[in-house]
């Protein structure tokens, strides 16, 4: 039996670089609530769709924020970004098929992931998160905002 993640904390990061592989309407309202956030630099954009990239580079721009380095121009830019060495994490909002390639490169790259709901697909690809998680040590974070969102809190805690 190899290693196992449960229990395993990362060594910490004064500041985590964050890149985005896909900017649609999860991924632009990602990039800007993780403008808020202290101790995060958002490094990285990725999107087929240079017109996304430009949309998230206004809200670097708006939040006061250096604009981020671009990956674009094909559905594998993402490897790219992934063996950059410009990110901590990568954070992936892409369509569903995409979050087991990007997933997977982001750890082979030597960042963690976070995963927009679904992670992935299948049993084998489930598995080749984790073991390919276990084996580079490298935090994989399956993101769901529907338990946690404000007006849901609302109407489940208060009276």
């Amino acid at each position: 039996m190899g290693f196992n993640m449960c229990g395993y904390a990362a060594p910490k990061l004064d500041v985590v670089r964050v890149g985005f592989v896909g900017i649609g309407d999860r991924g632009s309202a990602a990039v800007k609530r993780m403008t808020y956030i202290d101790g995060v630099e958002i490094t990285a954009l990725c999107d087929i769709r240079q017109g996304a990239i430009d949309g998230a580079q206004n809200i670097l721009n708006e939040a006061n924020l250096p604009k981020a380095a671009e990956f674009t121009g094909s559905d594998l830019s993402f490897k790219t970004l992934c063996t950059s060495g410009l990110v901590d994490l990568v954070y992936v909002a892409t369509p569903w098929e995409f979050h087991v390639p990007v997933g997977l490169a982001a750890m082979e790259g030597g960042s963690h992931t976070a995963l927009e709901v679904s992670a992935a697909k299948t049993m084998d690809e489930c598995w080749d998160m984790v073991e390919t998680s276990e084996r580079t040590k490298k935090h994989c974070v399956i993101l769901e905002n529907v338990c946690y969102d404000f007006l849901l809190i609302n109407v489940v805690l208060l009276p």
